[in-house]
């Protein structure tokens, strides 16, 4: 995997430590909606797919991330309060990455009104 690979025109988060990555796959028959938190940030994976969130900087004592789980979302939370979401190639995804027409975030960040 390569975090370093920034879109054009974004971050390139190469220089940072990563403190963590866990990988999520959906294994479920339908969208599943990935909020990276602090920001809220959201995400779609289709059934099979697998992002990795990557947590980077200092998160002091315990874990770099928390997870929650509902029937149809999951939340990781970087405890480093920052993170990146990639898919299993490595690449970097924006917020909002394959977001159903007319599906609002569940919290945090949103393009919509």
């Amino acid at each position: 995997m390569r975090e370093e690979r920034a879109e054009a025109g974004g971050w390139d988060f190469s220089a940072l430590e990563v403190t963590g990555r866990i990988p999520l796959t959906n294994r479920g028959e339908g969208l599943l909606e990935l909020t990276l938190e602090p920001l809220g940030e959201d995400y779609w994976m289709r059934p099979g797919e697998t992002f990795i969130v990557t947590s980077y900087g200092d998160y002091g004592p315990g874990h770099p991330f928390e997870v929650q789980y509902w029937p149809d979302s999951v939340s990781v939370w970087c405890t480093s309060w920052f993170g990146t979401v990639s898919d299993d190639e490595g690449n970097q995804l924006s917020h909002g990455h394959q977001r159903p027409d007319g599906a609002y975030p569940r919290y945090g960040l949103s393009d919509n009104p």
